[in-house]
């Protein structure tokens, strides 16, 4: 009698034991079901992916919520139906046109004013030879005066040239002495590049 007893007692303290053990420290039972928070959380996101249009992006998360036990056949399935339909109202909708352009940018870009735009007969003063390095004829002729050692000099029978680097548009004077020729001068007009836009200068040499 007191044997089975014994065993009885042993028996009950082997069932408190294992209750116990399958009770967590936080005092809550083992959560042995399948999670529910973590499919309406998936639930959530592909209602979000579908209504924005993303429905590749919808379809994949939908495989991958579905084998990994997130999500129950009946959820999946009224997904699939609003993929579906949501497909067809992409199909139907006519593409999207292109925005009118506007007439500002039909305007062309103001061109840069330049020697070639403004001035295109003159040449650009930095390309004509080192001897046009006077400003006037008449700053040349002082420049022959003092080389000559003469105050007689006078400019004398102006011409249009039509030779040299500016043909057509470019003067040529006569340098006379007391009636004979002593040089001539060979003005041209030429053309500055400058922020505010071209600029004619004048560019003379002296030809003895």
């Amino acid at each position: 009698m007191r044997e089975a007893s014994r065993r009885l007692c042993q028996g009950l303290l082997l069932l408190v034991v294992a209750a116990a053990c399958s009770h967590d420290s936080s005092g809550r039972w083992e959560d042995t079901g399948v999670r529910t928070k973590g499919g309406d959380s998936v639930t959530l996101r592909l209602q979000v992916l579908i209504a924005k249009g993303q429905l590749q992006q919808a379809e994949a998360m939908l495989v991958q919520a579905l084998s990994a036990g997130l999500l129950s056949q009946e959820t999946a399935t009224r997904l699939r139906e609003r993929i579906a339909a949501q497909k067809e109202v992409q199909e139907q909708e006519p593409s999207r046109l292109p925005p009118p352009i506007s007439s500002e940018e039909l305007q062309p870009l103001p061109q840069r004013r330049t020697c070639w735009t403004e001035l295109p007969d003159h040449p650009v003063c930095q390309h004509l030879p080192e001897e046009y390095t006077f400003h006037s004829a008449r700053q040349a002729l002082e420049a022959m005066k003092q080389k000559l050692a003469r105050k007689d000099l006078v400019l004398h029978a102006q011409e249009q040239a039509e030779r040299g680097p500016c043909p057509d548009i470019g003067i040529h004077y006569n340098v006379r002495i007391q009636g004979r020729r002593a040089g001539s001068i060979t003005c041209c007009p030429c053309c500055v590049e400058a922020e505010s836009g071209p600029i004619t200068w004048t560019k003379c040499r002296i030809v003895w």
